[in-house]
């Protein structure tokens, strides 16, 4: 009996796709996550905004204690009012002020008024 030997069949071997892309797309996130945590920047939370925010807010009222006092009030209770509240706001107290106001034009409730708030938030800051 002669055996005649047929000849070998190839065949390619396939291709895995999907584990080739779903190796390929981790691979790139990774790197795109790399590349997004090398960018330097700061977002600022909630209590920066308000903090700075704060900030400004007395800064501004600082400026106006300061062009107040540098103006004067010219005996006008509007302004020594206004002057007076932005001074108990600031943390300052407001009793001189009043005092001063009192000789120089009269009393003004008002005026007194917030001095005497400056006292109770002076005590109430010691505790």
């Amino acid at each position: 009996m002669t055996c005649s030997k047929s000849p070998a069949i190839k065949v390619r071997q396939r291709i895995p796709w999907l584990s080739l892309t779903g190796i390929l797309f981790t691979v790139l996130l990774t790197l795109g996550s790399a590349a997004a945590n090398m960018m330097p920047h700061h977002i600022p939370s909630a209590r920066e905004l308000q903090r700075a925010e704060q900030t400004a807010v007395a800064d501004a009222r600082r400026e106006r204690i300061a062009f107040l006092m540098s103006k004067g009030d010219g005996c006008r209770a509007e302004i020594a009012r206004e002057l007076a509240r932005a001074l108990v706001f600031d943390g300052r107290s407001a009793v001189d002020y009043a005092e001063d106001y009192a000789r120089r034009c009269g009393d003004d409730p008002i005026v007194r008024r917030w001095a005497n708030a400056s006292k109770w938030v002076a005590r109430r800051s010691h505790r």
